[in-house]
């Protein structure tokens, strides 16, 4: 989930809720107990060591008494992670962001004992948390780099919020939509936009990288955005097809850069129909040579929240179609 920093055990909690329902490996957990300061305030958190974790467990140990978590829906969490062998702390996160995590089928199919315990648990709750599999297949790794095997670690989730999830739409979906004329904004609706200063400006510097500003009123837009900055005169991109591309890309919300092919140096070349569905149909069509703007709504992007390592909500692409193969 995330790297941990090495810190000293938090002491002093303020309240002990009581345990909830578990899954997974079954007592693993009846020794845990919990004291809660606050939400920002790492638990205190102890148990009768060690903790013999054979398979995936989860429990609440703490319930809290906030909104209920629903099926769809994704939490955001922060964690502390203790050594399952004597008790100790080995790090947390509660200086960083919280966390995402959807509470779907993906994460039912993947983990059923933690998705089963988070299905129904109140904001506020304290879940243990442990996945000897995940573990094994670290210090295998670790093994094969000659790092030193790392203990098992259980891990205390703290539910900070919950809220509606916005998946990425399948490749059907997203065909389907565009059969119905439900994915694309008009050229009309997207030149109202520009003309409302409701688009995000583009500029190119001397070396021809671009620079996106986001206007401070641009509403997230509920169908994909494309605009021909430039058009080229190349051979036309197909959906099945495979183009080498040049581009920047920024969070619509923040104007915040989360990739670029520029500051890396080189192009990127892949299939069509193996990129997010924004990309797929964003592109298709458009000829070698083009630059062009997309405005991706988080259904055509990787959702809201997206998965981890991805970035989340309505995202702005600068492209430059340097080849179509």
């Amino acid at each position: 989930m995330s790297s941990l920093l090495l810190i000293s055990a938090c002491s002093g909690g303020e309240a002990t809720g009581a345990a909830g329902k578990s899954a997974g490996q079954a007592g693993v957990f009846d020794s845990v107990k919990v004291k809660v300061e606050d939400q920002d305030t790492v638990p205190e958190v102890e148990f009768d060591a060690p903790l013999e974790i054979t398979e995936s467990a989860a429990k609440i140990v703490y319930t809290g008494d906030g909104d209920t978590v629903a099926e769809g829906q994704s939490i955001t969490f922060k964690f502390v992670a203790l050594n399952a062998e004597d008790g100790s702390v080995l790090g947390d996160t509660y200086e960083d962001a919280a966390s995402a995590l959807p509470v779907n089928e993906q994460l039912k199919e993947q983990d059923p004992a933690l998705y089963e315990v988070l299905l129904g648990a109140k904001v506020g709750s304290q879940v243990a948390y442990a996945f000897p599999d995940a573990q094994a297949a670290a210090q295998s790794e670790g093994a094969e780099t000659e790092q030193a095997a790392q203990p098992t670690q259980v891990m205390v989730l703290s539910i900070q919020s919950t809220q509606d999830t916005v998946a990425t739409l399948s490749p059907d979906e997203a065909a389907s939509r565009k059969a119905e004329g439900n994915l694309l904004m008009s050229p009309e609706d997207v030149s109202a936009l520009e003309t409302d200063g409701k688009l995000p400006k583009v500029s190119f510097g001397e070396d021809g990288v671009p620079a996106v500003e986001i206007p401070e009123n641009m509403e997230e837009p509920d169908k994909l955005i494309v605009k021909v900055l430039e058009e080229g005169e190349g051979a036309v991109v197909e959906e099945t097809g495979t183009v080498k591309v040049d581009y920047l890309g920024v969070s619509q919300r923040d104007g915040s850069t989360f990739d670029s092919s520029y500051e890396r140096g080189e192009p990127a070349e892949f299939p069509l129909d193996g990129v997010i569905p924004g990309w797929t149909h964003g592109l298709a069509g458009q000829k070698a040579g083009s630059k062009v703007l997309l405005v991706l709504p988080s259904e055509l992007a990787y959702g809201d929240p997206a998965p981890s390592g991805n970035p989340a909500g309505p995202l702005v692409f600068v492209v430059d179609i340097q080849e179509v193969k």
